[in-house]
């Protein structure tokens, strides 16, 4: 983004709980303020032009419910949106570099190796729009930035729900990338963005739109009626490019399929997040990939004792044999606040109230409670699409695989196990298979097991009964285990270890403020410093993979969110005295426990909704897995 300049009289001192510093840029939708969090990171604002009516303001809100939605692949990250006097507003990540447009202008054209990363990922973004069901709208080189770890969209202003209402009438965008559609009051949808991208492609290799760059009834009548000038633009990308910059919307392709061309990828294969990350990755510049294989990608799946588990998608094919399970009707809300609860009910055997909406990204899926005056923690696991809970025979700590199909459980208390005291137990929860994993043998004992994102690997952390020695990978579909034994620092607890977002490495507590982030073979990959990982949650990273969640050293109680790939501090979240971090909720929510309740917060630190009561006043043993559904 361009330097901040000073403000103009009329201009907000503050707005939403941050500090507006500056001007980054005016345009005719409205004004993008540079501004300050209470952590000291920075934000650009953006404020809607003064509405003419209520009608057209609640319009705007509605179609900037979605933004947040929109996966953090090569965009702008959409941290909240809201109102002032009527005005609506939309927070984002502030992202350092300058536009595409200002580079060809000061650099020249874009050639060669970064002209392909550029198409990756700006084609990649547009994917993870379309996924969330967002047409952008303006796509254009004034809108991408050229970030240091890559290319990134921003400006989704004026972006709306495929099928929604327009903000405004009439034809909205710049015409210069505009489509046909956007002239004749056709229809506007993901093709519309496929059009742009082509003669933003264009503009980057040539320095100039394939349309020119004159007066505006010269364009349109470009647009309209002539073929695009490619100009020097050549080899496949002359040919992807050619095919977006079709007259006819439907014989565009769709960004998914471009990525794919673009990858060197067999067409006709989903729009998942595992594409996504891998177009991420693809995109960045050199150093910034090499880090990318060891600590970026998308969400894991988390677990933890005092614990939780939280997978964003499944992205892989399941073990057989069984059907797939229904789909989850409600799209998971990655990204934004979370929407009020629709559903309130009590779970005897925890006990607690739990608060849900269908869209959240997580739940409580599986438990283990002491019951007062009896002795052990049984388990209980929640039924396949329901609100009820059924309790296990044995008393195990149980969690379930991304998509809640396939149920892993090793032994509470291996030590007093009567056989294989080590033995990982999976269920699969369609067709009834049952069948065991052997993994370490006594004196070891595992436990806080985790599964990978993709649901093919469950992580266990391999301990004696004083210290943790090493992680153990379980192969499902092999059936087979391998220990690593892992040289860490005496950290003070008995901690465990959990998976690094792109499931190549795990990470632990590596000392009183440190963690470190582990190969599969035991090589220490990178410390994060100036973090603690609290010993009750295991759910560090962001569902992005971008940001770790630490506790901040010093007697302030504060979350810290870091960089992944870098370990640089981006903020600072205040968290209540006496709150406990419990780890992620969605890309922009934390969550906390605190006198027995489990509450979703903002990066502010203000409370955004309950999750849960518990009742534990005479019950102090206890674990909870949270997962995306049962």
């Amino acid at each position: 983004m361009p330097q901040a300049t000073a403000l103009l009289p009329g201009d907000p001192g503050n707005l939403g709980g941050y500090r507006i510093r500056g001007r980054l840029g005016e345009g005719g939708q409205g004004v993008v303020f540079l501004a300050e969090g209470d952590g000291d990171e920075q934000v650009a604002i953006k404020v809607l032009r003064a509405v003419p009516d209520a009608e057209a303001a609640a319009r705007f809100r509605r179609e900037a419910e979605v933004l947040p939605q929109v996966a953090s692949f090569c965009t702008a990250q959409i941290l909240r949106t809201g109102t002032s006097d009527g005005v609506p507003y939309i927070v984002s990540e502030y992202i350092e570099g300058p536009s595409l447009q200002v580079a060809v202008r000061e650099r020249g054209p874009v050639r060669g190796r970064e002209l392909h990363r550029l198409a990756i990922g700006t084609i990649t973004a547009l994917a993870a729009i379309h996924r969330a069901g967002v047409v952008h709208r303006d796509f254009k080189p004034g809108n991408v930035l050229l970030a240091g770890d890559g290319p990134r969209v921003i400006d989704f202003g004026i972006a709306r729900v495929v099928g929604g209402e327009a903000t405004a009438g009439g034809p909205i965008g710049t015409p210069a990338y505009m489509a046909p559609e956007q002239f004749d009051d056709a229809g506007v949808g993901p093709a519309t963005d496929l059009f742009a991208w082509g003669a933003t492609m264009v503009f980057a290799a040539t320095g100039q739109p394939p349309f020119g760059s004159e007066s505006l009834a010269a364009i349109v009548n470009r647009v309209l009626h002539q073929d695009p000038d490619l100009g020097a633009l050549d080899g496949e990308l002359r040919e992807i490019a050619a095919a977006c910059l079709a007259k006819d919307a439907a014989v565009r392709p769709r960004a998914s399929e471009v990525l794919l061309r673009l990858l060197g990828r067999p067409a006709g294969q989903p729009s998942s997040e595992r594409l996504l990350s891998e177009g991420s990755a693809a995109a960045a510049p050199a150093p910034a990939r090499r880090r990318g294989r060891r600590l970026l990608a998308g969400a894991g799946a988390v677990a933890f004792a005092l614990a939780m588990v939280v997978v964003a998608r499944n992205l892989a094919a399941q073990p057989p044999p069984g059907p797939t399970p229904s789909p989850t009707p409600v799209a998971a809300r990655l990204n934004g606040p979370p929407p009020a609860a629709t559903s309130t009910f009590t779970v005897p055997g925890l006990p607690a109230t739990l608060h849900e909406h269908p869209s959240d990204p997580i739940r409580i899926t599986s438990f283990a409670f002491e019951e007062k005056g009896k002795i052990g923690r049984p388990a209980y696991v929640r039924d396949r699409g329901s609100t009820g809970f059924q309790r296990l025979d044995e008393y195990r700590d149980p969690v379930l695989s991304p998509d809640g199909r396939l149920l892993a459980a090793v032994y509470a208390y291996p030590q007093y196990a009567p056989d294989n005291p080590n033995e990982v137990k999976f269920t699969d929860r369609v067709n009834g298979t049952r069948f065991s994993v052997p993994t370490v043998n006594p004196p070891l004992l595992v436990k806080s097991p985790e599964w990978s994102r993709d649901g093919r690997r469950l992580l266990l952390t391999a301990s004696t009964e004083d210290e943790v020695v090493g992680l153990v990978v379980v192969d499902v579909a092999a059936r087979r285990s391998t220990l690593t034994r892992v040289e860490t620092p005496d950290t003070g607890t008995n901690s465990s270890y959990v998976w690094l977002p792109d499931g190549t490495g795990v990470a632990r507590r590596a000392g009183k403020t440190e963690v470190g982030a582990y190969g599969l073979n035991g090589a220490l990959l990178r410390t994060y410093r100036e973090a603690v990982a609290p010993d009750n949650t295991d759910q560090w990273f962001s569902p992005s993979g971008r940001r770790l969640a630490a506790i901040c050293p010093g007697k302030a109680a504060a979350a810290c969110l870091l960089d992944t790939a870098t370990g640089a501090r981006q903020a600072r979240v205040p968290l209540p005295a006496g709150s406990v971090l419990w780890g992620w909720f969605n890309e922009d929510h934390l969550l906390i426990y605190q006198d027995d309740r489990v509450t979703i917060i903002d990066q502010a630190g203000r409370p955004a909704r309950l999750l849960a009561q518990l009742d534990t006043a005479d019950n102090p043993h206890w674990s909870l897995h949270f997962t995306k559904g049962g």
